[in-house]
């Protein structure tokens, strides 16, 4: 049974499906008002509480989607409020769109203890994943992540009795919120809400579900025999929920916060005389790249990369709505976002631009060699950015820990700058003590951008053709480059791609009101300063005699009255 009820002066359409203990609607902090929900979503969301889930959910009711929210929270928890602020409220108004919350405990999804006995647990479950499914039904797209559940984990801990935390002993909340996760999606998907045409759109970590993990096989199992089910109840990935094809959104070290949490403040610590801005507004510049490319090699997303949740949450909510005309027609993508320096989020057509460079490469049949590219809108010399990236650029990054610490194996060993556009990265192999070249990287720079592909090595010694496989270190150089690129931009030596020309406001005239004085004689027009026109001393005059400064004058007293008589 599906109730719907509106929360007295939020003017927010909530709705409690099931019975009110085993499915909560997170409270909205201010004022809500002409945001109704719909009953056929554009976009439904299903995550833990804030994190990406929070950020995808507001950006597409800011695009002007209608939004549904379903919160998966930890078992025996109570609902965090969500406050929105007026701006953001504001925005989803005029823009037209909607959002409708609604959430469950992990428990209440997953089978109980005594499912195997109890008949009457077991139904209260299924009814409430169903209500679950018709909730979701008819939407166009779904997006699901698993960022937020270590931290509500760590919220619920904080709020634990002694009780409670004996009785959780041996018990992985976090695990418990992703197979909720797992859980809630497959019912989703096969409750109608995902049919042959809506998108499914799964935002993981870097490395996370990547293939056949083995050290992942088994989970579903554990989980759904410590509650008492059958091993096949709880998917053991994102890919066998969605059961089809989906869209992948990988991100590496995350920073940023939604604006819910007190961490979305421009500034931290408070204001100071020199305030520290986060990073979440300073880096806002995004690069998307293909995970996977076609020869199997991983080209982005690796340790080291850092991702913005504003940017990965604006990603996938673009993609839900079809707002990337490039990637409409790519169902099935798996692709990572990297965050860069930058004060501004990226236009619709950066947008844009980004997802066609990642549709090429993908289509492309020589995906696999071609490793990086960038666009610049020009560069003033190609000789000077291809000496930069030789001289400066590359020492430094072939110096670091993570290529110079490689023992085994080949190894990037120098840069050498082989014309005024071209700059080559060799790998050198010791082969019976003596040092081959076992394979290279190309960096091209023209005057429209700068691309990276992977070379052949020696022939003479067995190297002569293009490896299929990642060299050792070819991953990190990658994501070197792009940092390369924004450097470049930085330092003058290439201008960022101008995509979208921004209209400049005519700032209007300033009109200057003087009051009526009370009296009726006329004012006196004040002087202006140069009305007059300049001085002599502005002329060049000097004084006709120099006065004397620093004496004082005599002043003889005058005579007394007896004197003068």
């Amino acid at each position: 049974m599906i109730q719907q009820r509106f929360f007295a002066g939020a003017g927010l359409l909530a709705t409690l499906l099931g019975s009110t203990s085993a499915f909560t609607t997170p409270s909205i902090g201010r004022s809500a008002s002409s945001l109704f929900a719909t009953s056929q979503p554009d976009v439904v969301v299903i995550s833990p509480p804030g994190g990406i889930g929070e950020i995808a959910s507001i950006e597409a009711a800011r695009l002007g989607g209608s939004v549904k929210w379903f919160v998966i929270s930890a078992p025996s928890s109570t609902s965090s409020p969500i406050a929105l602020t007026a701006e953001t409220l504001a925005a989803i108004e005029k823009a037209g769109g909607s959002m409708e919350l609604a959430g469950a405990t992990a428990d209440s999804l997953l089978p109980t203890p005594d499912s195997k006995d109890d008949s009457s647990s077991t139904s209260s479950n299924d009814s409430a994943l169903s209500a679950m499914a018709a909730w979701c039904a008819n939407s166009k797209s779904l997006i699901c992540t698993y960022d937020g559940a270590l931290e509500e984990k760590k919220r619920v801990d904080r709020n634990k009795s002694p009780e409670q935390i004996e009785n959780s002993v041996g018990i992985n909340e976090e695990e418990l919120i992703r197979s909720g996760i797992r859980v809630a999606m497959r019912e989703a998907v096969r409750g109608g809400s995902a049919g042959s045409n809506t998108r499914k759109i799964a935002v993981l970590a870097a490395g996370e579900e990547v293939g056949d993990d083995e050290s992942k096989k088994g989970d579903g199992g554990l989980f759904a025999g410590l509650f008492g089910g059958k091993e096949e109840q709880i998917p053991e990935s994102m890919a066998e929920a969605m059961e089809g094809a989906m869209s992948v959104i990988r991100h590496g070290e995350l920073f940023g916060a939604p604006e819910s949490s007190p961490e979305s403040s421009p500034f931290m610590a408070g204001p100071r005389r020199d305030p520290i801005v986060r990073e979440m507004y300073t880096m806002r510049s995004v690069r998307i790249d293909p995970t996977v490319s076609v020869s199997g090699n991983i080209l982005s997303g690796g340790e080291g990369s850092k991702s913005n949740r504003l940017a990965v949450g604006e990603a996938a909510s673009r993609l839900a709505l079809s707002k990337v005309a490039a990637a409409n027609n790519m169902k099935a993508m798996d692709v990572s976002l990297t965050s860069f320096a930058a004060t501004e989020s990226p236009t619709d057509e950066e947008w844009n631009a980004e997802f066609t460079r990642v549709a090429e490469m993908l289509a492309s049949p020589t995906g696999g060699a071609r490793l990086f590219s960038a666009e610049f809108s020009s560069v003033p010399s190609t000789k000077r950015l291809a000496e930069w990236i030789a001289q400066k650029w590359a020492p430094a990054i072939l110096r670091s820990y993570d290529i110079a610490g490689t023992r085994v194996g080949s190894r990037a060993v120098y840069a050498l700058l082989l014309d005024e556009t071209k700059i080559e990265i060799v790998w050198q192999e010791l082969v019976d003590f003596q040092s081959v070249t076992s394979g290279r990287m190309i960096i091209e720079i023209t005057e429209g951008g700068m691309t990276a592909s992977r070379g052949a090595g020696d022939a003479s010694k067995g190297f002569g053709s293009v490896s299929m496989t990642p060299l050792p270190g070819e991953d990190i150089l990658v994501r070197r480059l792009a940092d390369a690129a924004s450097q470049a931009v930085e330092k003058g030596l290439a201008v960022k791609p101008q995509l979208a020309k921004k209209e400049l406001v005519a700032a209007a005239p300033v009109t200057t009101v003087v009051a009526a004085a009370a009296s009726t004689a006329p004012a006196e027009p004040a002087a202006s300063a140069g009305a007059s026109g300049p001085g002599p001393r502005s002329a060049g005059a000097r004084r006709s005699s120099e006065r004397s400064r620093g004496t004082r004058k005599r002043v003889t007293p005058p005579p007394s009255s007896g004197e003068e008589s």
